[in-house]
């Protein structure tokens, strides 16, 4: 048996890792929204995949999957739960520590959604599609900026 050449070895390892490990779908695109968003004016921030659960809900028993992500931004720590369920979503957030603010989700398709953070620092947003999404913070002190969360999947 003869040897195999760096390239053939190389072209075999190729095709073995396409067929068993490949690009998830929406891969590609999810980096692309990230990376767009690190090139804006806003500061992004690590993201943090606390936990993932699926749950059975509802008297009908409907699947409904949440979990939880955590965002930290200087001394501002967000806290978020999401759940959904089909086509529509729910976002319960908490700020640490409190702060007037304004929270807008951003989805994919542009068309914002917006809640008051109370003053005990929680705010939800319901009724939001499935898929990407990103969190604009508005400080209401005018000396605080905005800042964002990275862009995440519902």
């Amino acid at each position: 048996m003869s040897e195999m050449s760096r390239e053939d070895l190389l072209n075999v390892v190729r095709t073995i890792w396409t067929e068993r490990d490949p690009v998830p779908d929406g891969l590609v695109a999810r980096m692309q929204a990230a990376a767009a968003m690190a090139g804006s004016d806003l500061d992004v921030e690590l993201m943090l995949l606390v936990e993932r659960s699926t749950e059975l809900v509802g008297a009908r028993g409907s699947a409904t999957t949440s979990y939880t992500l955590r965002f930290v931004h200087g001394d501002t720590d967000l806290l978020l739960r999401i759940a959904a369920d089909g086509g529509e979503s729910r976002v319960d957030g908490w700020i640490v520590p409190p702060e007037p603010m304004t929270v807008r989700a951003i989805p994919a398709d542009g068309n914002p959604y917006a809640a008051v953070v109370s003053e005990t620092g929680r705010f939800e947003l319901t009724g939001l599609p499935t898929g990407l999404m990103r969190l604009r913070l508005e400080p209401h002190d005018p000396d605080r900026p905005a800042f964002a969360t990275p862009t995440f999947e519902i």
